[in-house]
């Protein structure tokens, strides 16, 4: 059985994402904090991240590298989200 859901369950903690993005833990909270991931809590209020999550820090780290600003990457990621790009 094929779950489809799996890109969006909260799988990872944080220092597995540093790990997997090459993201400092304070530049993935910075993310967070300007809404650009939205983790999952655990129940000791821990942050979990997704698949989706980590594929997100990838391409903000990727769009920061090309010169974008933090306006300009949350810019591209709103017009994906609406396919306007």
């Amino acid at each position: 059985m094929k779950n489809e859901n799996v890109p969006n369950e909260a799988l990872f903690p944080i220092g597995v994402v540093m790990e997997m993005t090459g993201l400092t833990a304070r530049q993935i909270r910075y993310y967070e904090e300007k809404g650009l991931i939205t983790p999952m809590r655990s129940r000791a209020n821990r942050r979990i991240y997704s698949l989706n999550d980590v594929k997100q820090c990838i391409e903000i780290r990727k769009l920061l590298e090309l010169g974008f600003n933090i306006a300009g990457v949350e810019k591209v990621l709103q017009m994906k989200s609406h396919n306007e790009l």
